[in-house]
């Protein structure tokens, strides 16, 4: 990849997630270091990827009670 490269949205996550090769893992932290541009636009996907973190959720109660109900009901056919 050429050093003056545009990484995209998909190529941050990729490194965020720590999905790239070495050599594109090194031209992309360059670029988070060297343009203002590609690191606002990793921190703020490294802001949203915290925030989507936080709202995964839990089942409910009632939920797990069913799955338990549900369980306990076919236990005996296995």
């Amino acid at each position: 990849m050429p050093m003056n490269k545009k990484f995209t949205l998909n190529d941050l996550l990729l490194y965020l997630y720590n999905e790239t090769k070495m050599t594109d893992s090194v031209l992309i932290q360059k670029a988070i270091d060297l343009d203002w541009e590609t690191e606002e636009e990793f921190e703020d996907l490294k802001s949203a990827v915290t925030y989507f973190d936080k709202l995964l959720e839990t089942p409910s109660e009632k939920c797990v009670q069913n799955i338990l109900m549900y369980s306990k009901a076919t236990a005996f056919m296995q």
